[in-house]
């Protein structure tokens, strides 16, 4: 609870309910109007270098997750 913006808890309410009332029946435009992405270039986005682009050799490179010695997943 504490220190989530109600913009953020907005998207993960919209997510995380019924089929019927869940984000995204309506297309994109249902994110579009969520104040969490108030500014956002909706145009432009594609083209938009990511903040993080994660480096991989290969399908099987797992070298971008955390390795848990102690449980096999």
């Amino acid at each position: 609870g504490r220190g989530v913006p109600e913009a953020a808890r907005a998207l993960v309410r919209g997510l995380l309910c019924a089929r019927e009332a869940r984000l995204g029946r309506g297309g994109a435009r249902d994110f579009r109007r969520l104040p969490l992405f108030a500014g956002l270039r909706w145009g432009s986005l594609r083209r938009s270098a990511p903040p993080f682009a994660p480096a991989a050799t290969g399908a099987a490179d797992t070298s971008n997750f955390d390795v848990l010695d102690d449980c096999l997943s």
